[in-house]
């Protein structure tokens, strides 16, 4: 290790410092279509958007529905992705279902941007709205990335309660932690990140202040992208009467996404957040 890291160093000291610009193209990772699960019952539509692109939605549907459920898919990840949550949440509750892809996620066009997926939520919510046809309540779940748009849509007067999920408090503060756990100390001085002013408007902690709607916050106790110590800042500003932290032990970023054992937890709090002093507002 000592005989790789000199070189390194000596690099470094030369050059004086590592740069590296992050620009608002940079946020983003989309995921492309995977093949479709034929055991899945659902259905899709392409709407179209303002500025001539077309947003894929999905809406899944069960007799007996007890809430409807939209939901926000992080960065690097679309709909598909989530799929073994929908399971997990199926196999506990019946439920419809509403999501979609962002710009240039899945089968949506264009290409993404942090006013532009705000934008797109907007528009695949008054879709939603025009076809859900029945009056049960409606959950808003934003998961990591999505929990930014999420607070920019929770006092829509047709979203009932909020979920946030592995939500950062801060672009800021995220730049902050991933410097200090990502890096070796000895690197961090020489270390120069750039980042567009544009991609630290990607901020909760102003919007989270004005959210008193019912307010669930999950989060992975072992989460080391987003610690789960930001996820309790989020429950913290909320002045929500209305609201609970559940910090998942175990589970790390992606624990919907990839550990059944973890999703099934997951369902269990939600199912358990939904059915407490459920109310709707229309």
């Amino acid at each position: 290790m000592k005989k790789l890291l000199a070189p390194i160093i000596i690099i470094i000291i030369f050059q004086s410092c590592i740069s590296k610009k992050v620009n608002e193209v940079d946020v983003f990772n989309p995921i492309k279509e995977f093949e479709l699960n034929t055991g899945f019952s659902f259905n899709r539509n392409l709407i179209p958007t303002n500025d001539s692109t077309y947003l894929e939605t999905w809406y899944i549907t069960e007799p007996n529905a007890q809430f409807n459920l939209i939901y926000l898919s992080g960065n690097g990840s679309n709909i598909r992705s989530a799929i073994p949550f929908f399971n997990a949440l199926g196999t506990q509750t019946n439920l419809n279902i509403f999501s979609f892809n962002y710009s240039g996620f899945g089968l949506s066009t264009g290409n993404p941007t942090i006013n532009g997926i705000v934008n797109d939520a907007n528009i695949a919510l008054q879709h939603f709205n025009l076809i859900k046809n029945n009056s049960l309540p409606t959950i808003l779940l934003g998961y990591s990335l999505g929990g930014y748009v999420a607070l920019k849509l929770s006092n829509n007067p047709t979203i009932d309660k909020v979920i946030l999920m592995s939500t950062f408090s801060s672009l800021k503060e995220l730049e902050v932690f991933l410097k200090k756990e990502s890096l070796p100390f000895i690197i961090r001085p020489f270390l120069k990140i750039t980042i567009e002013e544009k991609v630290y408007g990607l901020t909760n902690l102003e919007e989270i202040k004005n959210l008193e709607k019912p307010l669930l916050v999950i989060h992975g106790g072992s989460d080391n992208f987003i610690p789960p110590t930001m996820g309790k800042k989020l429950y913290d500003s909320s002045p929500s009467i209305n609201k609970k932290f559940v910090q998942i032990d175990g589970a790390d970023h992606r624990m919907v996404l990839k550990d059944d054992e973890k999703s099934s937890q997951v369902a269990v709090e939600i199912i358990r957040f939904v059915n407490s002093n459920q109310t709707v507002s229309k």
